[in-house]
């Protein structure tokens, strides 16, 4: 006898049922694509599960590196652009340290998001973030409460960044500028109101 599990999900369900791979649902290109932007062999994969073994993200959340890898092999590329856990990441270069093929999965993360903010899948947490760092250098500004233990260690109320040295901030807007994040980040936050 089966067990069958529930997802609350009906679309879910049925397509967890489904074993096949339907070459409609994949864009060829957009393996290519990946590749090419994070200058890595991502179709040199095997599955082996160490990028997903050494994730730290992975224990603590549904993220698995090893799936977004498998996805951008297969082409599949909605599945992987619109999965909000493609933002789980936190960039740490563990699975790519890890790697038994010299692949980067992190910089193939990374990539696909790229993809995803052409598209205007970006998490509004991030977007939020962009236009900290583009006001103040920071994606989290110091603030009182942080300076006081600063001092109580015996450190510096300001760390040495463009807290301490504001003249850096032009530099960093020029960048962000140039890759028009901050001006996409506003148009997509005042396009949902936020």
């Amino acid at each position: 006898m089966a067990i069958e599990k529930n997802y609350g999900n009906p679309q879910l369900e049925e397509k967890l049922r489904d074993r096949y791979f339907y070459t409609d649902d994949s864009n060829p290109e957009f393996l290519a694509n990946v590749e090419k932007i994070g200058r890595t062999i991502a179709h040199m994969c095997f599955q082996c599960g160490t990028c997903t073994g050494s994730c730290p993200s992975a224990p603590r959340s549904s993220y698995r590196i090893r799936l977004f890898v498998r996805r951008a092999v297969l082409g599949l590329e909605d599945e992987a652009l619109t999965d909000p856990d493609l933002w789980l990441c936190t960039t740490c270069y563990s699975c790519t340290d890890r790697c038994p093929r010299d692949i980067a999965p992190t910089d193939i993360i990374m990539a696909m998001r790229n993809l995803a903010f052409k598209r205007d899948i970006v998490p509004r947490n991030f977007l939020k973030t962009a236009q900290l760092i583009y006001t103040t250098g920071h994606g989290v500004p110091n603030n009182d409460v942080n300076r006081a233990a600063r001092e109580k260690l015996g450190l510096t109320r300001d760390p040495p960044t463009t807290h301490g040295y504001p003249e850096f901030i032009p530099g960093i807007q020029k960048i962000l500028d140039y890759y028009k994040l901050k001006e996409n980040a506003d148009r997509i936050l005042a396009e949902e109101g936020q």
